[in-house]
């Protein structure tokens, strides 16, 4: 045989050497026949390995070999850890030998670029494997989007084994901010990011710091910012057993890795960390979850002396499947990508650009602009400095990096350089698609964001927040190997040798062939025909089309002919377009129906036909490469066929089908000399591609199907809002007189700004939620409720009235703590495009102006409140009518657009129109979601005021004025007058003129611009409808002289729709005003009961003094295991969280809650009687007033046992009453038991002491349950 060169042999021969222990057959060595290149390396077919290890199946495609979540035992066996290895259940064939010892040789020769052109199904996935474990090289696999980046990795690593690292971007969904300068429309970012696509991130991240032999598949996003590659790296920790650290400087470290405390246990997630303590012998519990690991890990800590800052480590656990297993080290990356470590000089920087950015708004007069920005930008930098985060924070990663001006952001390719030097290699998969994405999407991102700079949305640091342009990425990339089936023009340019062509499959299967039908109208049966066809051989079929519309009906049309069918588009979630093409691997269906997502990457066997419809429509998804790679779909299966449906055939279709023809004469020739046999290939694992990334990943967890919503500019500003008002009273607010109803309230700092802005079906308990001392809250919400001084309510008649009012005064107002949650809200609406020649119903996200749609183009209806309400409308109008399968016939050719549009208009009017046909239900059903849009979306409440009037006691009247303004209630003015003694109801349209005529109207000129109504709604006729015109008309004149138009004044309408809207209206401002009149009878009288239920305590227990801080204890516990105890203690009626406590039971084995509760005791009493010092009344070990214990007698006197312990004085000399206050509150019949008594001290059940103590021990209760499940999570399996 000669001198045996060629690298991959040598590498073989290397491994055969290092691995003793596995059975290595030689599936296809040598060939017989040897020939000798011009460099003298021989022409070969690689060696192939399996592993044959008696009792263990070979590794197969079909198997979901490896996953991508860190389940590496399985494999570590079969791939050696410090070298790439390929290990494939068959070897390669057909032009992949060839093809990998030509790209190997290039890449040793030191080329920059390289091309390999395979057909579709001719292995390139395979070839791509064999490269990389031939050269060695870290690699870096570029794809162009997310689901093809998920099924080449998970392919890679069937191949490669666990080195293959999947990065792609962490968003379920994303939508950029932008703004449209034409229509002065702005859309704020909305996204959704899934925690699990994070992690596969930072596991890749970690794995380019931790070894060589990675390979990272990604997908485009990885030309976006990933922070700072050096300050990451610098930034990870060690920690060793017995290893001593500073307490205060480990949660220090903590923040700056970013990882934050879980508040709970349902809170704790990747990324963040829980602290258990053990208040007798001061030792901690650090549960920390790091985002790249499958589970958690613990440190035990103990401080190195009493009372000291000083911790040494006992020990170290690293979660798994079973449990926790010790080690011995621990290494903790940040739980970020983006690590800043000094935020205070990245803020500093922003403020400085704030302030440059001002003047210049200043001096080019654009004073909205400015304070749109002003505000948006201090909102960001007071979160910043509080959180170290806030929403867009991306904008801002100039600052953050500490970048200069215009430099590009450090993103994974600066990783790859900064680990392996030029050492490493590119490969860009799909590279017809792919390449033009690098200098598309910079375009794009610098195109949109510099109107939003220019208007004020944005600093110019935002524009820094970029992907890399072409020119920074191919200074970044190392040696590049392109991969395509149809390579561009651009691909060709670059390298500079000829393309490795790949013609012959490893199967043998030929191209399809392709066949021209006519588009006559008959052509959708014919295409029926043909699926049904292939479906009686267990053959399924893929079916293009021009636009996601079409993909849609034509699919809801296949199904009503008895075809099983799916569509698929880009409008879909990730999941759900897995499942689609899952669903026909499994033959769960026969047919799917997309646009251009079914062209490049998709291994689909079964797949016997591709229909191209509208085949002659030369365009970008009917282009040469286009075609080609559809229908590449079809050349995996044995019996595989394209139909191009078309009325003419343009040139793309004529290159497509010569190509197809010339390579499938290649094909036949080449397997008739060598005597192949073709095969269908069985394809991948059926199972769902992110399935196989990671086991149960919820991709689109928490995201709603939410269309795009945007918001229009205006420049009115609201006036002050005057409502329902609850006060902060001591550490908490009183809501007492919020009513139990639904509406929208308003959290208000000490200087009345707003700081959040809710709905509620029920207004008290959701008010309630916030300040309870159960409550979870994240800590922006935690930060909203310390600032909050006082909550503001408006009351509505219902909930659809709260939802769309709630998503005005957002718009408006745009409250700080709101911000990271809704900013652009928009509810939908159902269009009628009645000015197309063939008309649909489309969701919108809102109502276009007329001066941009045109005033008689287009019919609006609703808004809705949900999606749900606009689906269950048009599921209903689709089973009553079928429109959308009657448009797509009809843009077929398959119907007359006469005959459509005759049943369109019928449809229209029966169910948007006042017909009284047989749909009268669905109309009503419609009618019925569009209620709150009477009220709110109504132009007859464009600019209004509602004006109710109400007789109080003592000869006085309640006015109230309430302004809708614009979709919001803007304002609403109360006004309290004498009237004459005796007044009736029939009487009340003098006070309401007199208020209105003498006080309200004339004060405009206090007010800022749209103080006066355009018609006003009264609830009681005027005496004198002209003099109150006039008095609105003469203010306005002196206010807004160049402001025209009629004045209307009226009561409510007596019929039509104008009905409908004023008693709606009427509605909403009486029930305000009900509220206005209870609160005027209740003002002043809301009392605090803390110090009166103190006192009746007192009497109630026979104590000296009323009780000011009182404990509370209780045990919880499983079947006697994992045992906690609970101390809750109240001061002047108020919870003192700060000062609660929680025991471990350590001598107690079993139940025996007696035992507990005298441990306990004894030890919380013992600190303080062995004090040196008395304890000052805020240490948190002083000794209370009054202890409660929940349970009867029995815990009484164990407790009463425990605490004479803690005195060490003999039992009977002494007085335990005279040291401290205790009592025992038993739940069955809410009993009091005080020692020295049998019989309980009875009170009201609803007394101010009981409720007291009863609020002790439900406290005590909860927090007990609390820290018991806690401390059981800890101890089992995470």
């Amino acid at each position: 045989m000669g001198r045996i060169r060629h690298p991959i042999f040598l590498m073989i021969l290397t491994f055969l050497a290092r691995s003793s222990t596995r059975s290595l057959v030689l599936v296809n060595a040598w060939s017989e026949s040897l020939h000798t290149t011009r460099k003298a390396y021989a022409s070969f077919e690689p060696l192939y390995f399996a592993n044959t290890r008696p009792g263990r199946r070979r590794r197969s495609l079909s198997i979901s070999a490896v996953d991508l979540a860190d389940d590496e035992e399985s494999t570590a066996e079969s791939f050696a850890t410090d070298a790439f290895q390929v290990q494939a259940p068959f070897p390669p064939a057909g032009d992949q030998p060839a093809a990998i010892q030509a790209l190997i040789e290039r890449i040793q020769k030191g080329d920059r670029f390289a091309l390999l052109r395979g057909c579709t199904g001719t292995g390139k996935t395979l070839v791509m494997s064999h490269v990389i474990a031939g050269t060695q090289k870290p690699t870096l696999v570029l794809c162009h989007n997310k689901t093809l980046a998920a099924q080449l990795a998970r392919e890679l690593r069937a191949f490669l084994g666990p080195v293959v690292e999947l990065f792609v971007s962490y968003y379920n969904h994303y939508r950029p901010e932008f703004y449209r300068e034409t229509t002065g429309t702005y859309m704020a970012k909305k996204s959704s990011v899934n925690p699990d696509l994070d992690v596969l991130r930072h596991r890749a991240t970690r794995a380019l710091a931790s070894r060589r032999n990675v390979v990272v598949v990604a997908s485009v996003s990885c030309l976006f910012g990933l922070g700072l590659p050096k300050e990451y790296l610098d930034a990870c920790v060690h920690y060793k057993t017995h290893d001593t650290f500073d307490w205060d400087e480990f949660l220090e470290k903590l923040t700056r890795l970013q990882y934050r405390m879980a508040e709970d246990d349902e809170s704790f997630e990747r990324g963040k960390y829980q602290i258990l303590h053990d208040d007798s012998t001061d030792s901690k519990v650090i549960t920390l979850w790091p985002p790249y690991e499958k589970f958690p890990m613990q440190l035990d800590v103990t401080p190195v002396a009493t009372n000291s800052t000083q911790f040494s480590v006992q020990s170290i656990r690293q979660g798994n499947q079973g449990g926790f297993q010790a080690i011995t080290e621990c290494k903790l990356f940040p739980a970020s990508h983006h690590v800043t470590q000094d935020m205070e000089a990245a803020c500093l920087s922003i403020e400085e650009e704030l302030q440059e950015r001002i003047n210049y708004f200043n001096d080019m007069g654009n004073t909205d602009a400015r304070n749109r920005l002003q505000v948006s930008v201090l909102r960001d930098l007071d979160q910043l400095r509080t959180w170290h985060s806030c929403k867009g924070i991306e904008n801002y990663s100039r600052h953050l990096a500490g970048r200069a001006a215009g430099l590009p952001p450090d993103t994974l390719l600066d990783y790859m350089r900064l680990l392996n030097g030029d050492d490493w290699l590119l490969m860009m998969d799909e590279s017809h698609v792919t390449l033009p994405q690098l200098s598309s999407m910079f375009r794009g991102d610098q195109s949109r964001k510099r109107q939003l700079v220019k208007h004020g949305f944005r600093l110019p640091s935002a524009m820094d927040n970029r992907p890399l342009n072409e020119l920074e990425f191919w200074d970044r990339a190392s040696q590049t190997v392109f991969v395509s089936a149809t390579p561009s023009p651009r691909e060709l340019a670059l390298t500079n040798s000829d393309p490795i062509d790949m013609i012959i499959r490893p199967t043998f299967v030929c191209d399809p062939n392709i066949e021209v039908r006519p588009s006559d109208g008959k052509h959708i049966d014919d295409l029926i025909e043909e699926i049904k066809a292939r479906a009686k051989k267990k053959e399924g079929s893929l079916v293009i089309t021009l636009t996601k519309r079409d993909a849609e009906d034509l699919a809801s049309h296949l199904e009503e002919c008895g075809v099983k069918s799916a569509y698929l588009h880009s409008g879909l979630k990730t999941l759900e377009r897995s499942n689609a093409l899952r669903a026909l691997q499994v033959r769960e269906i026969d047919c799917i129906v997309g646009i251009n997502c079914l062209r490049e990457g998709l291994d689909l066997p079964q797949v016997s036909l591709v229909a191209v419809l509208n085949a002659d429509c030369e365009g970008f998804l009917r282009s040469e490469s286009a075609l080609l790679q559809v229908v590449g779909r079809a050349a995996r299966n044995i019996h595989g066929m394209a139909i191009f449906y078309a009325n003419r055939v343009t040139d793309s279709m004529k290159r497509c089908m010569d190509l197809t023809v010339h390579r499938r004469q290649l094909q036949l020739d080449y397997n008739k000399k060598n005597g192949c046999s073709t095969r269908s290939t069985t394809g991948s694992s059926a199972l769902s591609f992110f399935d196989l990334l990671k086991d149960q990943i919820e991709f689109e967890k928490g995201l709603m199907a939410e269309a795009f919503k945007a918001v229009q500019l205006s420049s009115f500003t609201p006036e002050p809002l005057q409502v329902i008002s609850a006060e902060k009273g001591r550490s908490q607010i009183v809501t007492d007189h919020i009513p139990n109803t639904p509406g929208v309230y308003f959290w208000k700092d000490a200087e009345g700004s707003i700081l959040y802005i809710g709905k509620g079906v029920n207004l008290r308990s959701r008010v309630k939620s916030y300040i309870s001392t159960s409550a979870k809250h994240s800590p922006r919400i935690k930060e909203m409720v310390r600032r909050a001084k006082s909550v503001d309510v408006v009351l509505t008649a219902s909930e659809r009235d709260a939802l769309l009012l709630e998503s005005n005064y957002i718009k408006h107002h745009q409250p700080p703590f709101n911000v990271l949650l809704k900013d652009d809200e928009h509810y939908p609406y159902i269009c009628a495009s009645v000015g197309d020649s063939i008309p649909s119903l489309t969701v919108v996200p809102y109502r276009q102006p007329e001066h941009v749609s045109g005033s008689s183009r287009y019919r609006y209806f609703g808004p809705y409140t949900s999606f749900q309400e606009i689906n269950a409308i048009l599921d209903d109008i689709e089973r009553v009518y079928d429109l959308r399968v009657k448009s797509f016939m009809t843009r077929q050719g398959s119907l007359s657009k006469e005959a459509y549009n005759e049943l369109f208009d019928k449809a229209l009017e029966e169910i948007f129109g006042d017909s009284r046909g047989f749909s009268h239900n669905l109309r009503m059903r419609r009618r019925q979601y569009e209620e709150a849009g009477l009220l709110f979306d109504s132009e007859s409440n464009a600019c209004r005021d509602v004006v109710t009037v109400q007789l109080l006691p003592d000869d006085e009247a309640l006015v109230s004025v309430m302004q809708l303004r614009n979709g919001i209630m803007a304002g609403r003015y109360r006004y309290t007058c004498q009237v004459p003694a005796g007044l009736g109801e029939d009487d009340l349209g003098s006070v309401l003129q007199t208020v209105l005529t003498e006080r309200h109207y004339p004060s405009g000129s206090e007010h800022s611009t749209k103080w006066f109504p355009d018609n006003v709604l009264l609830s009681r006729p005027s005496l004198d409808v002209k003099v109150l015109k006039e008095s609105i008309r003469e203010g306005r004149s002196r206010i807004e002289p160049n402001r025209k138009g009629r004045i209307q004044v009226r009561t409510a309408a007596t019929r039509g729709t104008q009905k409908e809207i004023d008693d709606r209206t009427l509605e909403f401002a009486t029930k305000n005003m009900n509220q206005d009149v209870l609160n005027h009878a209740n003002k002043y009288t809301i009392p605090f009961h803390g110090d009166v239920a103190s006192t009746e305590l007192a009497d109630l227990l026979a104590l000296e003094n009323p009780p000011s801080r009182i404990e509370c204890y209780d045990i919880s516990h499983t079947q006697g295991e994992n045992a906690i105890a609970s101390r809750v203690v109240f001061e002047n009626g108020e919870p003192q969280p700060h000062l609660y406590r929680q025991f471990v039971i350590r001598s107690v084995v079993g139940i025996d809650d007696y035992a507990s509760i005298e441990e306990v005791l004894e030890r919380r009493f013992r600190r303080a009687f062995n004090a040196n010092t008395d304890l000052e009344g805020d240490d948190s070990w002083a000794v209370p007033d009054l202890v409660v214990i929940d349970g009867g007698k029995g815990q009484l006197n164990a407790a009463l046992k425990g605490i004479l312990k803690a005195t060490e004085s003999p039992e009977g000399q002494c007085d335990i009453r005279s040291l401290v206050a205790i009592c025992a509150l038993a739940k069955d019949k809410e009993e009091v038991f005080v020692p020295g008594r049998s019989d309980p001290v009875n009170d009201h059940p609803d007394s101010r002491a009981l409720l007291l103590l009863r609020a002790l021990r439900d406290e005590s209760h909860r927090f007990a349950l609390k820290a018991h499940r806690k401390r059981r999570s800890v101890l089992k399996n995470v």
